[in-house]
């Protein structure tokens, strides 16, 4: 009996086990390692997609106060998403060096960092919600407010489940990840419509129903780091000292976390913008086209993010051969997805706004913005590609001129210059041409990474150091 229970419990942890990153199969590997992590993140787009259908249900001035409150929660999950980003590829070098130890005090100084900038953040966001709320009207501003004041519980829960789902990541097991979303998000959405109508409270309801599964969640990782399963050790006694690992982890994260705030400032003035023009159906309308990006968005990044494992892993080897080829795949594999996505949303751009919203005036606006944001999305795969290449190589400044492109230092001069000439018009112009000639740098960039790759992949494996230049 005890023989059976033993070899019952080591077939259960070999399936939850980490995939082997040194696999000669390489393809395969990025499939057991990018489709899970994308399945997850579109899932995780599904969900919030769905969240806003059920509160479309209440009215349109519902979908666009969690517009408005979204850019507040992205300000914050960008440095969840930053530590995420650091941490991973940080630990994936370090299991390629095989020094697995300091893999596990990175990911344990990392995770307690996270929730505990989550707290403070919660805190001083719950001390001044009315200050956050850019771009609110005087209809919208009171129940933004009253959603704001309870999904702000959620913050450090966000911060812990993203490090968490980056750590499962980077030692490869993305599968685990995975269904890991899909329980927290399948069950979110059961919540919803029982509390926001049954119990009937509305966007509170959608707020509560996201915290009860985000701790359903962090039981589940909390249940696989006690057992144990995965290759690292996370450990709450680690010395004060350890805190100087934070510096690799952020420098790495940096580019990220900066990206993330642009992303959420460009959100936020986007639907201001909107908001001039159109009052709240612009908001709803333009909202309703980014909701969809993501939708888009997610599948592309959770592939990249599978790949990146592989590439930082590979990196810390000294692999230079393996990290061209997969870098290779990734820009082909990306870019078939985003490809296929965002030439399904123009086609059927005015039947998926139709999901959230019946009102002319709206699906008029959403129709609109959809074209403008999902025609250039035919290039974000290759930004991805290019983005997760150079964190893996260590080469921060790089993914951070890339990063910063599209929703900062190229968005906000055409929002300035556009918008005040040509209306609304000049808001959708401004969205695309950001997210066109972003495109465009990104495939210069990758071109120009690849070729170096090429040049260097029949040298010996050696010690690497990251690329002294942007674009090598």
């Amino acid at each position: 009996m005890n023989d059976m229970s033993e070899m019952s419990g080591s077939l259960r942890k070999g399936r939850l086990a980490p995939e082997d990153l040194a696999s000669p199969h390489l393809f395969r590997l990025l499939l057991r390692l990018g489709l899970p992590a994308m399945f997850g993140l579109s899932i995780n787009a599904a969900h919030h997609t769905i969240n806003m259908i059920f509160v479309g249900m209440i009215g349109e001035d519902q979908i666009a106060a969690i517009m408005i409150v979204l850019p507040v929660l992205m300000l914050v999950a960008a440095f969840g998403e930053g530590i995420g980003v650091g941490v991973a590829t940080e630990v994936g070098r370090a299991l390629g060096a095989g020094n697995r130890s300091r893999a596990s005090t990175l990911a344990s100084v990392s995770l307690a960092a996270g929730v505990a900038f989550g707290a403070a953040s919660a805190v001083a966001i719950a001390a001044f919600p009315s200050v956050l709320l850019f771009g609110a009207t005087s209809a919208i501003e009171p129940l933004a407010q009253h959603y704001l004041l309870v999904i702000v519980v959620s913050i450090p829960l966000t911060m812990a489940q993203i490090i968490l789902d980056f750590l499962a990541i980077a030692e490869g097991n993305a599968r685990f990840s995975m269904w890991t979303l899909v329980a927290c998000f399948a069950l979110n959405i059961i919540l919803d419509p029982i509390m926001i109508f049954g119990f009937g409270l509305g966007l509170q309801g959608a707020a509560m129903a996201t915290i009860l599964s985000q701790l359903v969640a962090l039981s589940i990782y909390g249940a696989y780091h006690a057992r144990r399963l995965g290759t690292i050790r996370l450990t709450f006694g680690w010395p004060f000292g350890d805190l100087r690992h934070l510096k690799a982890v952020l420098a790495v994260g940096a580019p990220t976390t900066l990206t993330s705030l642009a992303t959420a400032g460009a959100i936020a003035a986007m639907l201001s913008v909107a908001g001039t023009y159109h009052g709240e159906d612009g908001i709803a309308g333009v909202g309703i086209a980014l909701r969809l990006l993501a939708v888009g968005a997610l599948p592309v990044i959770g592939i990249s993010l599978g790949a990146q494992s592989i590439l930082s892993f590979a990196w810390g080897r000294g692999d230079i051969s393996r990290v061209l080829a997969a870098a290779r795949m990734l820009s082909v594999v990306t870019s078939a997805v985003g490809g296929v996505y965002g030439l399904a949303a123009i086609i059927f751009s005015e039947r998926l706004a139709a999901f959230f919203t019946d009102e002319a005036s709206v699906l008029s606006i959403a129709g609109q913005a959809i074209v403008a944001t999902h025609l250039p999305f035919l290039l974000f795969g290759l930004r991805q590609t290019v983005l997760i290449l150079f964190q893996a190589q260590g080469r921060p400044n790089a993914a951070l001129a890339v990063g910063l492109a599209q929703n900062g230092y190229l968005l906000f001069p055409l929002l300035a210059l556009l918008p005040p000439f040509f209306g609304f018009s000049g808001l959708l112009w401004a969205m695309f041409l950001a997210s066109a000639l972003t495109g465009l740098l990104s495939c210069f960039c990758l071109a120009r990474s690849l070729g170096a790759l090429r040049q260097r992949s029949d040298e010996p494996l050696t010690s690497i150091r990251p690329y002294p230049r942007f674009c090598p």
